[in-house]
């Protein structure tokens, strides 16, 4: 990667024009033929046998360039600004200005970081919280553990209450319809999460029993059904009944412990732990609230705009994890898209303000973020969810998490120098 050129526009804005060389491309190059050579049939060749070459002379010589340069030019946009020693508000704005055999050269217009001013940020006061267990928070804590620890019971018959692992297949006037078929769905009977008089019809019924169950789609559904009859087929697999344990000397030696007070111990400590956690937040926020406070900044629209995304982006894979999509949250909850990014804009710009803050005190502090110091990180986050370093790689790549890093020393620098009252 070289920086060809670096030029100032007005807006607060700068171009830098940065060129790929011919190492790198080609083996960007070679990576995406390797990737993608099954895609590309060739007369008398095995299909993904086909040399670059041959699949370079039968398509085009640009067969690949797209894949490349998407490959290519993250690093480079990140190398070139670090090494310009710049830092941007938003996503840059990018342009391919030549390509070809030998390399590519792109330029890259973005919005610089606006001037911070801040106020003091070292030495603030604030008052810690005291994390003391009331006869609620222990109550609270026993039950949310019981909770956790349910007691599962069998069943025969199905009833009110009872979890019916079931297999389902809807239609209406004979046709099946999107959405309409599982297998294995675990239902809560009585949680209200399938149409009315579904539940009710499957009660009752026996381990590997089929039924048809009859419904009407309210007028309040997706047009297509609203309103309609349908008929599901179900087949009930398991059934289970889980209830509430009692916490007695019974219960903790099946949990580990030698008996109920050990048990409750431990509950307790856990639960204090979480306490003093929570105060230390509470501590930490109010000083940084100061700083944020006592900051002087017009924060950049396009700033507010990428934080938005992020949060959305966010939102959207929280959903993904859960089973469901950001349409039927939307739908759940009455809102468009625009809605919601209206909604969240507020804390968008919190978010952005905070970044600015974090960055500035980082650069005041001389804050770097070493290699080891993200590898170090990577381990421990590996360790603490359980789940391999390359799975977080993927999920966190290295340049967030150094950011994410930088911004969470110079927090550090706040909190540390505190003062408690």
């Amino acid at each position: 990667m070289t920086v060809l050129n670096k030029e100032m526009k007005e807006n607060n804005r700068v171009e830098l024009t940065i060129r790929v060389e011919k190492p790198e491309w080609q083996k960007a190059l070679d990576d995406a033929y390797q990737a993608n050579r099954d895609l590309y049939p060739v007369d008398g060749c095995a299909p993904g046998k086909a040399t670059r070459q041959a699949l370079e002379q039968a398509y085009a010589p640009d067969v690949f360039y797209q894949e490349a340069v998407n490959e290519t030019f993250p690093r480079a946009l990140v190398e070139a600004f670090g090494q310009e020693e710049i830092l941007v508000a938003g996503a840059p704005e990018l342009r391919i200005v030549d390509i070809g055999p030998e390399g590519f050269t792109f330029a890259a217009l973005a919005e610089l970081y606006p001037e911070v001013k801040l106020g003091k940020y070292k030495g603030l006061a604030a008052p810690m919280p005291q994390a003391e267990l009331s006869n609620d928070d222990v109550d609270k804590a026993e039950s949310e553990w019981l909770q956790a620890h349910l007691v599962e019971e069998e069943r025969d018959r199905a009833a009110m209450g009872d979890e019916v692992t079931l297999d389902f297949d809807g239609s209406v006037d004979g046709v099946p319809f999107d959405g309409g078929k599982a297998e294995n769905y675990p239902l809560l009977l009585g949680s209200g999460m399938f149409i009315d008089g579904f539940e009710e019809q499957v009660a009752g019924i026996r381990p590997e029993e089929e039924r048809e169950i009859h419904v009407t789609f309210p007028q309040q559904y997706t047009p297509e059904l609203a309103g309609k009859a349908a008929v599901f087929r179900v087949k009930a697999h398991r059934i289970v009944r889980r209830s509430m344990p009692e916490l007695n000397d019974e219960f903790a030696r099946a949990q580990g412990f030698s008996d109920a007070a050990a048990l409750r111990q431990a509950i307790m400590s856990a639960a204090l732990q979480r306490k003093e956690a929570q105060a230390r937040d509470a501590y930490a926020d109010a000083l940084v609230r100061q700083v944020l406070d006592g900051m002087e900044v017009r924060v950049p629209d396009s700033m507010v705009e990428s934080q938005l995304t992020g949060l959305l982006h966010e939102l959207e894979s929280r959903l993904m994890s859960q089973g469901a999509s950001l349409s039927d949250y939307l739908q759940m909850a009455g809102m468009t898209e625009e809605d919601l990014r209206a909604h969240a804009r507020e804390n968008a710009l919190e978010s952005a303000r905070y970044e600015l803050a974090m960055t500035e005190i980082a650069r005041l502090e001389h804050i770097r973020v070493t290699d080891e110091d993200v590898e170090r990180r990577y381990q421990e986050m590996s360790r603490q969810f359980g789940v391999p370093v390359e799975h977080i790689r993927q999920q966190l790549p290295p340049m967030q998490l150094s950011h994410d890093l930088k911004l969470a020393y110079a927090r550090a620098v706040v909190v540390d120098s505190g003062v408690r009252l």
